[in-house]
């Protein structure tokens, strides 16, 4: 069993996008994966075709059993852990860093009997209840879009969480627009900086509207399109350090 969290402090940068995209090419590679959404917005739980039921909030305030929270999606060997508002209050309802790290790498333990992958979905804050979770995790995928902020959060991520081992974090460009001067420079001069980033970029795309508009992974709903090609070469790379 592996398991990977898709973090930014930085919002707006595709995470959720991401985590989708990726456990769906999982599943496509007959890889047994469930997304964990943690973001109380719940889009991960959305765009995978599935509507929460119940609050997930008891799996942490009250040890509710996991199993009831999770949902079948209409792709083969992919299920979802719903989010939903409740989850507003997870840092209330988890004590501390050690309450929320032995909690989740409990359950990775447990639902290593059904899945061979967990991706968690996480909310763009870093509070010790996230950096817990962060720390039951055996990789953390960094989106970065092309700007000085998105490398600022990231880069106060890893000073913060100075305990995560370098080869841990996979940070790649996403939302990298090449007809624009200011993307291009930016590729040219500011990525290579970053010695540990994924030689994968994502590009801008429209059809990540489309995404939306057909409820569904790109990599699903319309898998020959450059955007959707970006995501299967990412899942390439992330399966190798994962080891998958």
């Amino acid at each position: 069993m592996r398991a990977l969290a898709v973090f930014q402090l930085k919002g707006g940068v595709g995470k959720t996008t991401t985590a989708v995209n990726l456990a769906a090419m999982a599943a496509r590679s007959s890889v047994r994966t469930l997304v964990w959404d943690l973001d109380p917005q719940g889009a991960a739980t959305w765009l995978l075709g599935v509507e929460s039921d119940r609050k997930q909030d008891k799996v942490w305030s009250e040890g509710k059993p996991i199993g009831r929270f999770i949902h079948k999606t209409p792709y083969d060997k992919l299920d979802v852990l719903a989010a939903d508002i409740s989850l507003r209050k997870f840092h209330q309802s988890v004590a501390d860093k050690k309450t929320a790290r032995d909690s989740a790498a409990s359950a990775i333990d447990r639902l290593g009997e059904d899945y061979e992958l967990v991706i968690f979905d996480c909310p763009p804050i870093l509070s010790p209840q996230i950096e817990g979770i962060l720390q039951a995790c055996d990789r953390i995928l960094v989106p970065i879009e092309p700007s000085v902020l998105s490398i600022r959060a990231y880069e106060q991520s890893k000073e913060h969480l100075d305990w995560v081992k370098k080869k841990q974090w996979l940070p790649f460009v996403t939302q990298i627009d090449r007809r624009k001067a200011a993307h291009v420079q930016w590729a040219k001069e500011q990525a290579p900086k970053l010695d540990e980033l994924l030689p994968i970029y994502i590009g801008h795309s429209a059809s990540a509207e489309r995404m939306l508009e057909m409820q569904a992974p790109i990599v699903e709903c319309l898998p020959h399109v450059p955007f959707a090609k970006n995501y299967s070469a990412l899942w390439e790379a992330v399966k190798d350090h994962l080891k998958l």
